[in-house]
């Protein structure tokens, strides 16, 4: 039933869209002028376009959103996204979930300024909870797949952080914000940044610091122990430095983040105190350095060289409370180098095109705990070393066609590693008139095994790990009611194959079955001079052949990921004041159940119901309270709903408590 309605749905919109293109009506594109500061997007076709014209689902998150509703880190803004929610992994680690998926590691590829921050161990995104918002321009994200562009990582999404540009600083601009939640705990962060552009050149930089504590509540484990969450055995820290400086067409980025956190339950059960010490001190950092160039040859043709080198220890333990340091990978380190040569070509007004390939070395560093190689290359338990590396090769080609009324984007990527071969393709028929858009959409992605997945000897290497594979379809019509309303509604449907989990059991990564994830999402966005707001809501559920380690037993609900999520925020402007209040729910989610994760006779796959739950925020912003200074003034989950992190599939970790209510005042001065 449900196959039969995606079909018929999507037969309808081919229909209706070769029909419009047929038809002998003059084409008009844009016809209302839609908020008259709308950000454009560069994300889905690496060139600017409006959010309808981009041959992906597309949201975007611009700095007056983020300055309406309060919004603190990256976390808080992926709220404001539809479909996605956090979720919670071993040693105190947060993550996504998006369209029912937990996409934590290497599903979901996140940058800042185009470059990658997911490191290069697990492919996991650790820094959700940090990139604190106040050094953030805009965030650009893919709702769906990303391969064909960026390759691995971008298997189900996208997420491009961009921070504040030259021109928009345009001298010193510092912020501050201190939180105070239950029991005293402090929250902090602290940003200064520096912009400065001259006709010939664009010099920025930015250092930002934060602190905070993820829960005040207790955390339980599912053998009754307990730990009291404060900001010794729950604290999160985080420092940024972000640089960039171009000139006539070269541009070199620096940025190095860091992420401290102090977490327990590394192997799913409360370890006892060592030398008075509960809790495991972890850390991790990622160094990029990007250099790219603008070469224009011709009036058609631009040459874009790129260079990049990429390293992080993915995570360090300065202090195991296990006894037997299982998870203990302090000299784990990575690095990537990656080159990358690829041509624009625009042929004529209506058709483009990008080609090119590139180069990328992976590396890894291991020692295990008594100092012995780290790495296992195969079967032969005498094949073991303490560093490796990988190379892969790749091709690129993108195509857009624009029609008289439907613009068609072609393309796909193509690589090769010791992994095996892949092919990423994406096509996407776009359709913009008056105001009505339509968007049909198909992109195949895969995620290749990381190094240490595959050979990493505390994880029971696994050599014969493959990629995985995601093909997703995507329907998408909106429609602008007026120059300061528009909606979108779309429907998707993804299919993973020979997903990479790590499975607790055997201590090893594995190729496990297939994921399917099938929804809806709608969004209503308003915009007046001094009032508007959003609203939009989203509804995934596993396709019948996803396996059984990632969902309830019937098989009709992912395993932490809410069915149905909404999220709502108004704005209202008066002289000085913004107020800008907002909500979330979250429908009932599900988890491992006690007696499934003791092992108990029958409760292999039991679950556990958590109850639907509301989170309501409140953020007010004074501006201009002296020349330059704003002030904004917050409360966070101001109803104190009890909110935790779920694992999204059957690990034997408890529920994670998180996000109690916290009252925050910041300030932004402007110099």
């Amino acid at each position: 039933m449900r196959t039969s309605l995606l079909l018929a749905l999507t037969t309808i919109l081919i229909g209706q869209l070769a029909f419009l293109a047929m038809a002998d009506t003059p084409a008009t594109t844009n016809a209302f002028e839609f908020f008259q500061e709308e950000a454009k997007v560069a994300i889905a076709a690496q060139r600017e376009q409006t959010p309808e014209e981009a041959p992906s689902i597309v949201s975007v998150i611009t700095r007056a959103d983020i300055e309406r509703y309060g919004a603190r880190d990256l976390a808080d803004i992926m709220r404001m996204v539809p479909g996605f929610d956090l979720s919670s992994d071993i040693i105190g680690l947060v993550g996504l979930t998006t369209r029912g998926i937990a996409v934590n590691e290497g599903k979901v590829l996140v940058m800042i300024n185009g470059m990658t921050q997911n490191e290069l161990g697990y492919g996991n995104i650790n820094l959700i909870g940090s990139i604190p918002a106040s050094t953030i321009e805009k965030v650009e994200i893919i709702r769906g797949p990303g391969s064909a562009i960026y390759g691995g990582f971008a298997e189900v999404g996208v997420i491009n952080v961009i921070t504040q540009e030259a021109g928009d600083i345009n001298g010193l601009r510092l912020t501050g914000d201190v939180g105070v939640g239950a029991g005293g705990s402090v929250s902090r962060d602290g940003s200064a940044s520096y912009g400065s552009q001259t006709d010939t050149m664009r010099v920025t930089g930015s250092v930002a610091y934060g602190s905070t504590v993820l829960s005040r509540s207790d955390y339980t484990d599912f053998y009754g122990n307990r730990l009291s969450l404060n900001s010794t055995t729950a604290y999160r820290q985080w420092q940024d430095v972000i640089t960039e400086a171009s000139s006539k067409g070269l541009t070199i980025r620096y940025q190095r983040t860091s992420f401290a956190w102090g977490a327990q339950d590394a192997i799913a059960v409360i370890d006892p105190a060592v030398n008075g010490i509960y809790l495991d001190q972890l850390n991790m950092y990622n160094d990029t350095t990007h250099i790219d160039y603008v070469a224009k040859i011709s009036d058609r043709l631009t040459l874009l060289p790129v260079f990049e080198y990429y390293r992080d220890n993915s995570e360090s333990f300065d202090y195991s409370a296990a006894p037997d340091a299982f998870y203990n990978n302090s000299s784990l380190m990575l690095w990537q180098y990656r080159g990358e040569l690829t041509a624009l070509y625009k042929a004529s007004d209506s058709t483009q095109a990008r080609f090119g390939g590139g180069y990328i070395r992976d590396e890894i560093g291991d020692l295990g705990v008594d100092g012995s190689p780290g790495l296992q290359l195969s079967s032969d338990p005498s094949d073991v070393t303490s560093r490796a590396h990988d190379v892969s090769t790749y091709g690129l080609l993108q195509v857009e066609q624009q029609f008289r009324l439907i613009d068609l984007t072609v393309g796909g990527r193509y690589e090769e590693n010791r992994f095996g071969t892949d092919f990423a393709p994406r096509a996407g028929l776009t359709y913009v008139r008056d105001a009505f858009n339509a968007k049909l959409l198909y992109g195949r992605a895969f995620r290749n095994p990381t190094l240490w997945e595959a050979y990493g000897r505390s994880t029971n290497d696994n050599p014969d790990l493959k990629p995985e594979t995601a093909d997703t379809t995507e329907l998408e019509a909106g429609y602008k009611l007026s120059p300061h309303v528009k909606g979108s509604w779309n429907l998707f449907y993804i299919d993973i194959k020979d997903p990479i989990q790590y499975m607790g059991n055997v201590n090893e990564y594995l190729n496990l079955g297939r994921i399917q994830s099938e929804g809806t999402e709608a969004e209503l966005r308003a915009d007046y001079p001094h009032y508007g707001g959003f609203g939009n809501v989203a509804y995934a559920r596993p396709g019948q052949d996803t396996s059984p380690e990632f969902v309830t037993v019937s098989k009709k609900q992912f395993l932490a990921s809410p069915p149905v999520k909404m999220s709502v925020g108004a704005y209202y402007r008066s002289g000085m004041f913004e107020y800008g209040p907002s909500v979330t729910y979250l429908s009932r989610r599900a988890g491992q159940s006690e007696a499934s994760a003791q092992g108990l006779l029958g409760a292999s796959d039991e679950t556990t119901d958590y109850a639907a739950i509301v989170l309501f925020d409140m953020n007010i912003t004074v501006r201009n309270v002296l020349k330059s200074l704003d002030i904004h003034f917050g409360v966070r989950n101001l109803l104190d709903t009890r909110y935790v992190l779920i694992q999204p599939y059957y690990g034997d970790h408890a529920p994670l408590p998180a996000d109690g209510r916290e009252i925050d005042l910041g300030v932004t001065w402007h110099i």
